[in-house]
């Protein structure tokens, strides 16, 4: 509705409406004495500008330092309609200007929904862990007992998870990503940095126990990490961005090749969806779906693009690309997962592939996905040996092949792909009406 579906549009408006019946009660309730002023001003700045440079960690979703200096609040600020004005204060001016693009493109519903829904369901994160911290008896700094550094770590990690899933939430229902790939990707790519960031927090309310300027020594170390964690993403996101623009180099010698790899990886991409595979290893199959050719840089262009078939020597060369592909993304960490389905694409289900001649279910399923969804698009794609298959034709020839050179689990995937996208209604609807011209 309006940019949105119908249950993503109800969950937002229901954050929306908690978070601001929370920001109006703590508007109303907040004391505005002239000390709370400087505390205001400070934690609304420092927050807002961490925010500005937040970063994208996974799919629509961000993280920035600014958590530290909202939890940071819990434990100092003893009054709980204080914190809310200042975590809803800093983030909805954030979000009024990191959602701007909206506004430029006059999308006005969705730059005042997601503005509202990111500023609402941070401050209702907050609201919550400020409740769980006063009900297990905390109290602000100095501490002295081990206790109250473990609630103050369990408060930090409740906030986070409780982010964390809001988001998650949302992503979701938008797009049928799994609810818990956020959780299992901070687990295993992140446990350390989320860490970090309840220790800094932490030590942020022990130096404003000593005075609220203090807390300045922490936005250093604050600053630090935000450039760490960007430089690692952006790490990960150039270590892509290089292998896929070598693969789009190969346009210039082999066009099919640049943009057959980027059909097969959405069309594999589907696969493993249908097959109800965790959100992960639909990404990791993704992933090595769009270099699954990469090792082709090394074929010699007399062979890569010869029209006619090839001698059993070119073959043999030719057979190579899936070792020499497996070879350039090994030791990669970013295609680390990924090194076996590009080197067991072309393996067969009857034992008839290569480089290993593996057979059945000892094939990585990842690469049998891959497969499938590679040799439905060539059959679907013109070949200067042979022209392009009908939709008809080729789901033909992939029944054929299903369960002797195919997984039959994976070919009956890829046709209640094809049935759902109505494409095999559509060709057959062409042929009808071929056939009524004449």
């Amino acid at each position: 509705m309006r940019g949105f579906p119908r249950g993503v549009d109800v969950y937002l408006s229901g954050v929306i409406t908690i978070g601001v019946g929370i920001v109006s009660w703590s508007f109303l309730n907040v004391k505005w004495q002239p000390s709370f002023l400087s505390e205001f001003l400070f934690f609304v700045l420092a927050a807002f500008s961490f925010q500005l440079f937040e970063i994208e960690i996974t799919y629509q979703r961000w993280i920035s330092a600014a958590i530290v200096l909202f939890v940071t609040a819990i434990f100092v600020m003893p009054s709980i309609p204080k914190i809310v004005s200042v975590v809803f204060t800093a983030t909805f001016f954030a979000e009024l200007y990191l959602n701007y693009e909206f506004l430029l493109k006059q999308r006005y519903f969705e730059y005042c929904k997601r503005t509202l829904f990111n500023a609402s369901q941070l401050t209702v994160v907050i609201f919550t862990g400020a409740l769980v911290f006063r009900s297990l008896g905390g109290t602000t700094p100095p501490w002295v007992k081990v206790e109250q550094y473990l609630l103050g770590i369990g408060t930090f990690v409740t906030c986070n998870l409780l982010n964390t899933a809001f988001v998650s939430a949302a992503i979701s229902l938008s797009t049928g990503i799994s609810f818990l790939y956020p959780f299992k990707f901070d687990l295993n790519f992140l446990p350390i940095q989320v860490l970090s960031l309840g220790v800094l927090s932490i030590l942020s309310a022990t130096l404003y126990s000593i005075s609220l300027w203090h807390i300045i020594l922490v936005l250093i170390p604050m600053g630090l990490f935000h450039y760490s964690l960007w430089g690692y993403t952006r790490l990960r996101r150039s270590a892509v961005e290089a292998f896929e623009k070598l693969m789009k180099t190969l346009k210039w010698r082999d066009e099919y090749t640049a943009t057959h790899s980027e059909r097969v990886a959405e069309l594999a991409a589907k696969l493993a969806h249908k097959l109800r595979l965790p959100q992960e290893e639909i990404e990791r199959i993704r992933a090595a779906a769009r270099i699954h050719d990469i090792g082709k840089v090394a074929i010699p262009d007399d062979i890569l693009l010869k029209k006619g078939p090839l001698t059993s020597e070119e073959r043999k060369i030719i057979e190579k690309h899936p070792l020499i592909g497996a070879d350039i993304i090994r030791g990669l960490e970013v295609y680390k997962d990924c090194v076996d389905i590009v080197k067991y694409e072309h393996e067969r289900w009857d034992g008839s592939g290569y480089p290993e001649g593996l057979k059945g279910e000892r094939i990585p399923l990842g690469a049998r996905i891959v497969a499938v969804a590679d040799v439905y698009d060539a059959l679907r794609s013109e070949r200067p040996y042979r022209r392009e298959l009908s939709v008809d034709e080729a789901i033909e020839e992939i029944r054929r092949m299903r369960g002797r050179e195919l997984d039959p689990r994976v070919v009956d995937a890829l046709l209640q792909v094809l049935e759902e996208e109505g494409e095999v209604v559509e060709e057959a609807g062409r042929n009808l009406l071929k056939r009524a011209l004449g």
